[in-house]
């Protein structure tokens, strides 16, 4: 399937889904395991439209509303050997 359309954007749908599901929270969290490719990929995108110079290890997180929305590392990724 194409993806198309704004991460930001598409993120901020989610958040508001999120927000407005029927149950009462204090703060939601979704958090996204991407490979390293995809991580580094997603994080330069977000901290050229937030302005954000810190380059994160493992993990970085955006606030929209309520939601936190953590993005980590995979860690299990697996090495090729040569």
């Amino acid at each position: 399937m194409e993806k198309k359309g704004d991460l930001l954007n598409q993120l901020a749908v989610i958040s508001d889904l999120i927000e407005k599901v029927n149950m009462d929270f204090e703060n939601g969290t979704l958090v996204f395991e991407l490979n390293n490719v995809e991580f580094n990929k997603t994080y330069d995108y977000i901290s050229k439209k937030q302005n954000n110079k810190t380059k994160p290890s493992n993990t970085f997180m955006v606030k929209m509303g309520n939601v936190d929305i953590i993005f980590n590392k995979n860690s299990d990724e697996k090495v090729q050997s040569s």
